[in-house]
């Protein structure tokens, strides 16, 4: 019987020389019409504007039968990762720019799977995915016979010669084709903090927020309830409005020890508020025991569904206010600063 391929990573590359080209002569026509003029590191600024559609997908609608994803993640010739809804660091950016601007180093998208999946359906969820950006892309790919290999999608695209030129060189860059135990590898030892400290982004109210925790354990629990709790919310538990949101929530993201200015929140883990309280909204006691809402008690009693939805939005209104309520120290602290003439921390 034939071994099913899988993979767990879904790459998307980006040929970083192409998107600096693209915009250079965008800003010539431009500035020959007399319509703008040329942003002070057009170079930096091309990459920030190819980048900033990716930050605004919400990858686990794009095709439902991907299952869950478990982040995405931008990668830099350097080693460094960044979660697509972090703010990416100028620094970064710059150093991938101060080169000869017409041999760059690609960018490499990284989508985590929750699952592995088979040639045939990431190829669904690239099409899918290149279909709602409305531009082409280019996939890197384990093919059904375990080849890594790479693939043009969105209409039309195969027929472009810069797409095909792109295809044939993301296939020869073996270094850059991380699969998820390398990107959580590098994730790791990039958002950890010395004395054990993690920490995870989390957007909602349109605002990015970011959560300190003590461990790693600590932090990847609340990542897998905030997930956890989206999915209940998709399945029709209650409604977004319910857990006092305006928006879809996207599920919280690994992300690096801040810098500079920026304080992140401590925040208590699921399986350690109110003796594990968040866990039972869902039927469980950590994510690996939680279940499903269709067969959950909450799925087929009212007074279940109740009980569930309280617990739920105890710990997210713990979560929101605890957040609020440190920000705005922050920002207080900081202000007083300012006013002093001290340097800020």
């Amino acid at each position: 019987m034939a071994v099913k391929i899988l993979d767990d990573v879904i790459r998307i590359r980006i040929d970083s020389t192409q998107v600096v080209g693209a915009f250079m002569r965008l800003l010539a026509e431009q500035a020959a019409s007399g319509e703008t003029l040329a942003p002070a590191n057009p170079a930096n600024r091309a990459i920030y504007r190819e980048l900033a559609p990716f930050r605004l997908v919400e990858y686990s609608y794009v095709d439902a039968t991907m299952g869950d994803i478990e982040g995405v993640y931008v990668g830099f010739a350097d080693g460094s990762l960044y979660s697509v809804s972090e703010d990416i660091p100028e620094t970064v950016v710059d150093a991938l720019v101060a080169e000869n601007h017409d041999s760059l180093a690609p960018l490499y998208l990284y989508i985590l799977l929750a699952q592995p999946h088979a040639a045939a359906e990431i190829a669904h969820f690239l099409a899918a995915l290149a279909e709602h950006l409305g531009r082409p892309l280019i996939g890197v790919f384990r093919d059904h016979d375990g080849h890594m290999s790479s693939r043009a999608f969105g209409e039309g695209a195969e027929t472009l010669p810069e797409i095909r030129l792109e295809v044939s060189k993301a296939v020869l860059e073996a270094n850059r084709h991380l699969d998820k135990a390398r990107v959580l590898k590098r994730l790791a030892d990039r958002t950890v903090a010395a004395d054990g400290r993690a920490f995870a982004s989390i957007t909602y109210r349109f605002s990015p927020h970011l959560a300190e925790f003590p461990s790693i354990a600590a932090r990847d629990d609340f990542i897998a309830w905030s997930r956890t709790m989206c999915e209940w919310i998709y399945a029709r538990w209650c409604t977004w409005e319910d857990m006092g949101m305006t928006e879809i929530l996207r599920p919280a993201e690994i992300a690096s020890e801040p810098g500079g200015e920026f304080t992140p929140v401590r925040l208590v883990a699921p399986m350690e508020y109110d003796n594990g309280a968040p866990w039972r909204a869902f039927g469980g006691s950590d994510a690996a025991s939680a279940q499903h809402f269709p067969h959950s008690d909450a799925a087929i009693s009212d007074q279940e569904m109740r009980h569930s939805l309280d617990l739920a939005q105890a710990y997210w209104r713990y979560v929101t206010d605890t957040i609020a309520a440190g920000e705005a120290l922050a920002r207080a602290l900081s202000d007083d600063r300012r006013r002093r003439g001290m340097k800020p921390n």
